[in-house]
């Protein structure tokens, strides 16, 4: 093997794995900004924000 082969064996083998750590970064970026407790609260909000107008609802029903 020569050595511009194995030069651009070796580049592209580092951009590969660059390319796979970025991916995974980004994977576990995302997975966390989907777990945060701003999103359980604003569910949490439009949960109690349903609950509160089917009471009323309720309410005039009666």
């Amino acid at each position: 093997m020569t050595y511009k082969t194995k030069s651009l064996l070796y580049f592209f083998s580092f951009v590969i794995a660059a390319t796979s750590y970025y991916l995974v970064e980004q994977h576990k970026a995302f997975t966390n900004q989907m777990q945060s407790a701003e999103i359980v609260e604003t569910q949490f909000e439009d949960d109690y924000e349903i609950s509160e107008t089917s009471q009323e609802q309720i309410d005039k029903e009666q």
